[in-house]
């Protein structure tokens, strides 16, 4: 039978395009260039089309691979594609459904510059005295280094779970400041609080479509999507060398078309959620994107924190699966 990955391995993409749009009026490279059709493009060329994937890097951050362009540039079901393709509908092991996938944008300028300030109050605050019962836990009940913390610019805001602090026109609420930058833009600034419901608050005005860690993707051709920061946090501590580690910041959000044109380049890309409901269901929700994601379990323990506090060794199990995994179709 066939798959997906076979099916594109035997098909340059930039062939396939230029069909459509014609000759490409600027090479860069190993990409085609073009007007982006997906935001009716007028000045630039922001679309880049590779033999393996395409990426707008202007207004509407799409991208994929493909069957991504066939099915949403030609509007094609993917049943359609692979007839247009002259392959077998029939003979496929499954059906890959079309994916709609929204676009994101960082928050505005004014609410990113009040943000770094909290960051750096928070930042400041937790190397104080008075952040010295979130070092602690951060040490200790989180497995983080000093170095770890300090790299990510984590931070504490002290006062009780329920309370609130107003700094630099933003309401904040107490806890472990998590700031969220890609590409020097400061996409979101939350908070664990130490008790209550919800664990995890967001600052208003901060987006809801960033990808945590992100700028660690153009360092690897292998991603690993943890459920949440702290996982993110280690994994990067233990195994940077390895994999990339990203997190959405929860199994329920959703992957965008920003984010995912940014794995067109990867061979594989792991999902390691927690063992729960939610997190298999965002499993599920990952490994219909792309017969590159593939479900990643850890050995031991609910999730990637927990594996390594009872004393799981990231680096060797993400050593064996990386390796394992980039051979296996």
């Amino acid at each position: 039978m066939s798959d997906t990955r076979h099916i594109k391995q035997k098909y340059d993409l930039r062939r396939i395009v230029e069909q459509d749009l014609g000759q490409p009026p600027v090479r860069s490279g190993r990409a085609s260039l073009y007007k982006c059709p997906f935001h009716d493009e007028r000045k630039g060329h922001s679309l880049a089309v590779w033999a393996d994937g395409y990426r707008c890097f202007g207004a509407c951050d799409t991208g994929g691979d493909l069957f991504d362009w066939l099915m949403n540039y030609r509007r094609l079901s993917f049943t359609e594609a692979l007839t247009a393709l002259g392959e077998q509908p029939q003979e496929m092991q499954a059906v890959r459904p079309h994916i709609h996938m929204t676009t994101s944008e960082p928050p505005p300028q004014d609410w990113q510059d009040a943000a770094r300030q909290v960051v750096a109050i928070a930042e400041e605050t937790l190397w104080s005295s008075a952040g010295e019962p979130a070092l602690i836990y951060l040490l200790e009940q989180r497995g983080l280094t000093a170095a770890t913390i300090r790299h990510a610019r984590l931070g504490y805001i002290p006062g009780d779970f329920r309370e609130w602090r107003e700094i630099a026109g933003l309401n904040v609420p107490c806890g472990i400041c998590i700031p969220w930058f890609a590409a020097d833009v400061l996409w979101a600034v939350k908070v664990r609080r130490a008790s209550g419901l919800p664990k995890y608050v967001q600052i208003a005005g901060g987006s809801t479509h960033g990808l945590y860690n992100a700028d660690s993707l153009y360092e690897h051709t292998v991603a690993l999507f943890c459920e949440g920061e702290f996982d993110a946090l280690l994994v990067a501590q233990q195994a940077g060398e390895l994999v990339a580690p990203v997190t959405l910041g929860s199994a329920t959000a959703r992957l965008t078309a920003r984010w995912y044109g940014m794995l067109v380049g990867h061979r594989v890309i792991f999902v390691c959620y927690d063992r729960d409901t939610a997190g298999k269901r965002g499993t599920k929700r990952l490994l219909t994107l792309s017969p590159r994601f593939r479900e990643l379990p850890v050995p031991h323990g609910k999730d990637i924190s927990d594996f390594h506090l009872t004393g799981g060794d990231i680096s060797a199990w993400l050593r064996f699966c990386v390796s394992e995994g980039v051979k296996t179709p």
